[in-house]
């Protein structure tokens, strides 16, 4: 017997970093997912073939093994068409899958609550101490604002799409994290000027988002993206593919997710982003993203 659960990807509109420190954040799912498949194994334990055994998807699917008392095994199969490494959501959404799989396989149910506890420990493996952030996302899909102390709130608005622009650069999330906490112990005061200001764009940006008002979202994304450059946590890579963005067209453009590489977000008029992906497509990799999409799900 085999089970087939699918999770997608997400996009941080605004507000990475600081979530950390308890300021909201502002994430979307994207139209991108990842796929796990469990099958019942005669090995004990969780087994993933052609990856360490210390990763996400496992230790995912170990702590629902574990949660449930199942003394048999399974063993996983992992498909993704989220780029991996580049600040998409590409292992909380393998998580979130390989935890509901698992679950549905030994309990034909699917409890949400369980498989986000279950998720989060796998993505430790990644990011250390993970928000939470990218688990909630991927499991509940839609799109939302997420504190640490009040965890996620669906958020319902009019944008639709937005651009993603691959840089190419993958980096590990926990290096990028510990890099903003060096800043803070470094300039505390510094830090929560940049914190208040951060905290100020995530507020003024709902309401743009619910009035489909791009060109200031555009604005709101420029002054984001310079508190994520002063923390230290942009890249030439980044700022080259920013600059891109904004001589294509963009209203405006930013890292998204953790940085030191990996993706931007753009936004514009719907009518302009065919071109703007045309354009922006001879140097980088290009994806014409739909937001708010569904979350985890069992697939037939």
């Amino acid at each position: 017997m085999s089970v087939t659960a699918s999770a997608p990807g997400k996009v941080i509109l605004f507000g990475e970093h600081f979530v950390v420190y308890g300021n909201p954040a502002i994430v979307s799912s994207i139209d991108l997912r990842a796929r796990v498949t469990a099958s019942s194994s005669r090995e004990e334990g969780v087994t993933l073939e052609g990856w360490p055994q210390e990763n996400p998807a496992v230790r995912s699917a170990s702590y629902i093994l574990e949660k449930l008392r199942w003394k048999g095994g399974i063993s996983l199969k992992t498909s993704s068409e989220i780029p991996q490494s580049v600040g998409l959501g590409s292992s909380a959404a393998i998580a979130v899958a390989s935890a509901a799989a698992a679950l549905k396989l030994c309990s034909d149910k699917l409890d949400l609550k369980l498989v986000l506890e279950a998720a989060h420990e796998g993505e430790k493996i990644i990011h250390y101490t993970p928000s939470g952030i990218d688990t909630s996302i991927a499991a509940f899909g839609g799109a939302g604002t997420y504190t640490r102390s009040e965890g996620y709130r669906e958020l319902d608005f009019r944008l639709e799409e937005i651009l993603i622009v691959n840089t190419g650069r993958q980096r590990r999330t926990g290096d990028l994290v510990r890099r903003v906490k060096e800043f803070r112990e470094k300039d505390p005061k510094r830090f929560e000027e940049l914190l208040e200001e951060s905290k100020r764009i995530v507020e003024e940006s709902v309401d743009h988002l619910k009035a489909h008002e791009v060109e200031p979202l555009g604005k709101l994304m420029i002054r984001n993206q310079e508190l994520l450059r002063a923390i230290g946590v942009s890249a030439p890579e980044i700022e080259r593919a920013v600059d891109a963005c904004m001589s294509a067209g963009a209203y405006g453009a930013k890292l998204t997710g953790a940085g030191g590489g990996g993706c931007v977000i753009a936004v514009a008029d719907y009518d302009k982003l065919d071109l703007l992906a045309e354009k922006l497509g001879k140097y980088f990799q290009v994806f014409r993203a739909r937001l708010r999409v569904e979350g985890v799900r069992i697939e037939p």
